[in-house]
């Protein structure tokens, strides 16, 4: 779906807000944000089809700050202008455009129980964001704290990948050659943790292209990599091996320090800094909402044993509400 200039924001809060609004009284309650009652299924609604995320801490997260901006521009009586407004009700009209038409966004609208009125308070919380920013003032971050973001948050790691694809077509390999990718992956894996030189390894097993043009490692934060391979990093210390199998086929991963004397962590941080500093930007953000939200007397109930337990579902097998069938 595309918003226009609203963006992310306005994307995923009206998805978000149309499951809550068809869940309504189905499901366990995960989350309650003022008055609203957050279900696990709009989470996983949330997760699938607004974020693309498998993560459940993410998506519960991100739909808490959505919500958060809607309940906190109330109680500040924060409004729209009247161009606002307009842009808020054309974004509405170009929703029911995509889905075919005025009467089929209606019929969507209908089948999750939302109206035009949920979708205008929904669609408007990237506007709603930057009017409450600009009163709660909010300090730009300064390169100490980009720096220590980036050590707190980044990973850093090396790997051979043994594709379980056909490298010229993409396609899934037959089953004998899938075994031959196991074994081999298995033995380069022990090689490795005996200590052989694991860049020498890399340069003879290797089949991930990037790894070319990233032999000092790849940089990256949480969603940035395959699931899989995240996990597995944080799973060992810098200087440890571990695998991990993904789509992509076996990772033998290595896991290196995040160090701020090494020449290759100021080159990666200078060359990604806007990145850094608008993940501590929204963090800054993300911290001075929730204090006001608190000042405000708005509650926010987490029920964390829920989201434990929750497991993000596959997005083609959902399971429909009542209200949705």
């Amino acid at each position: 779906m595309n918003f226009g200039r609203f963006g992310k924001i306005a994307s995923v809060s009206l998805i978000g807000a149309m499951l809550l609004a068809g869940c309504s009284g189905n499901g366990q309650t995960v989350m309650k944000i003022g008055d609203t009652n957050i279900t696990e299924g709009a989470v996983n609604f949330f997760a699938n089809y607004g974020m693309g995320t498998e993560d459940v801490d993410t998506a519960v997260d991100n739909l808490k700050q959505e919500y958060l901006l809607k309940e906190v521009a109330k109680a500040m009586d924060i409004t729209l202008t009247d161009d606002e407004a307009k842009q808020v009700k054309s974004t509405i009209s170009n929703f029911k455009a995509q889905q075919g038409g005025k009467k089929a966004g209606d019929k969507l609208l209908k089948k999750y129980g939302v109206d035009d009125d949920i979708m205008e308070t929904i669609i408007s919380a990237s506007t709603y964001s930057q009017k409450i920013m600009d009163q709660l003032d909010v300090a730009e971050p300064t390169d100490d704290e980009v720096k220590q973001y980036f050590v707190d948050n980044y990973l850093r790691a090396k790997h051979i990948l043994i594709s379980t694809k056909d490298m010229t077509t993409g396609a899934d390999l037959d089953e004998d050659k899938l075994a031959e990718a196991e074994k081999k992956a298995n033995e380069i894996l022990e090689r490795a943790k005996n200590g052989e030189d694991f860049d020498a390894l890399i340069k003879e097993y290797n089949e991930d292209p990037g790894m070319e043009s990233n032999q000092d490692g790849y940089f990256f934060t949480d969603g940035e990599m395959v699931s899989e391979f995240e996990d597995a990093t944080k799973s060992i210390e810098p200087g440890e091996i571990t695998m991990c199998k993904s789509d992509y086929g076996y990772h033998i991963i290595k896991r290196l320090p995040i160090d701020e004397s090494d020449s290759k962590f100021s080159e990666y941080l200078e060359n990604n800094k806007s990145a850094v500093q608008s993940a501590v930007t929204s963090k800054k953000q993300e911290e001075a909402l929730e204090k006001k939200a608190e000042e405000l007397g708005i509650k926010v109930e987490v029920n964390q044993d829920k989201i434990d337990k929750m497991v993000i579902q596959p997005k083609d097998t959902p399971e429909p509400t009542a209200e949705a069938k």
